[in-house]
């Protein structure tokens, strides 16, 4: 039987493409592929502008989200017309050479990357195409009638996808790939231990991003610890500022603070925890779903924030807030609250997909085999 050769086409706008490309390689390496390579076609065609684009692509979400929002609702609402035209030839010429060179049998895409199924398209490349949608909404930008198969987290996306024309059996409901770590358990006693963390504190675990974008954190942490029964995990991402910031209020709170820079092993935070106050990413909102962990989700942008976080309200599964003095009025009403918590958690648990990156991969390779033997 033939071992395809895998190419993942990915883009750094965030932390979550990349991670589920790693996660996809890990799985086929355990299913014995070893030929899988990652391609972030946007560094390698554009390596200046790539940076300035990521560094505009945070600011956009920190300092003009406006921007942002209009941005995302044109390239929604006008994808496929000649005023985007210019989307789907981005790194074209790259793209052919590295096709060219590599030859694959598969290509993955995790990233709404346009020129892979127009350029499949254009050249007639006999590769199978497959994408995994990233968020808990559609941008019309995932959609090309080049896909063989399409990988989504729920029933709703796949819905919508079918609205736009595409066919419900290239649509599979697999959840979205998260990391093993999130989908076993380690021992709680042991996990208190490691951390310096008491059972008789309520534990609310505040996550500011990879990036640390999320705002306010120093006021927040304040205000939560004010309530003497609270303990509080902050994960500062790689935001030095925010870490140094939260460092002088270490030795007021003693261990209800804990704080952490980027951290690898996070799940296990995740474990700890009663309640999460982050932001809407649809990476973060998977690993929560495995941990079966409430979220508070803070001043979600317009855009694939907006509609993940949307769906997460609609679901029960999350509270939505924008205002600071509101996340810290409810988070602690929801410590107290012992049956919501558990609603939230029932919610959580009925949107797991569990095995999420071994079903893609089994299935990738079922769909490949046979279009082989064709």
């Amino acid at each position: 039987m033939k071992e395809p050769k895998i190419l993942v086409i990915t883009a750094s706008f965030g932390n979550g493409h990349n991670q589920v490309s790693n996660v996809i390689k890990h799985t086929f390496e355990k299913f014995g592929i070893g030929t899988v390579q990652i391609y972030d076609l946007y560094a390698h065609a554009y390596p200046y502008w790539n940076e300035v684009a990521k560094f505009l692509y945070k600011q956009a979400f920190t300092i003009a989200p406006s921007l942002y929002k209009q941005f995302f609702y044109f390239m929604d609402q006008r994808y496929g017309t000649k005023a985007t035209k210019w989307y789907v030839r981005l790194g074209e010429k790259q793209l052919e050479d590295i096709l060219n060179a590599k030859q694959p049998d598969i290509v993955i895409t995790t990233f709404p990357v346009g020129t892979v199924p127009e350029l499949r398209k254009k050249k007639k490349y006999p590769f199978q195409l497959y994408t995994i949608v990233t968020d808990y909404c559609l941008h019309r930008t995932w959609i090309h009638e080049e896909i063989d198969r399409y990988y989504v987290a729920t029933d709703e996306v796949k819905e919508k996808l079918v609205v736009n024309g595409i066919s419900p059996e290239k649509v599979y409901v697999s959840g979205i790939p998260i990391r093993k770590e999130f989908e076993t358990a380690r021992n709680l006693n042991y996990m208190l231990d490691k951390y310096g963390l008491q059972a008789a504190y309520k534990k609310v675990l505040v996550v500011a991003g990879a990036q640390g974008v999320v705002k306010h954190i120093r006021w927040i942490t304040e205000r939560l610890l004010q309530d003497s029964t609270v303990q509080l995990l902050v994960v500062c991402g790689r935001n030095k500022r925010l870490y140094q910031q939260l460092t002088s209020l270490a030795p007021i709170y003693g261990d209800r603070l804990k704080l952490f820079q980027y951290v690898e092993h996070i799940h296990e935070l995740y474990e700890l925890a009663d309640v999460m106050i982050t932001k809407p990413g649809g990476i973060t909102l998977s690993e929560a779903i495995a941990k079966k962990l409430p979220t508070v989700l803070y001043k979600p942008v317009p855009g694939q924030e907006q509609e993940n976080s949307s769906f997460f309200n609609g679901r029960g599964a999350s509270i939505v807030l924008r205002d600071k003095g509101a996340v810290v009025k409810e988070t602690l009403l929801l410590l107290q609250q012992t049956n919501r918590l558990k609603q939230m958690r029932t919610a959580l648990a009925n949107l797991y997909k569990k095995d999420s990156s071994q079903r893609i991969t089994m299935d990738i390779l079922r769909s490949f085999h046979r279009y082989v033997h064709v």
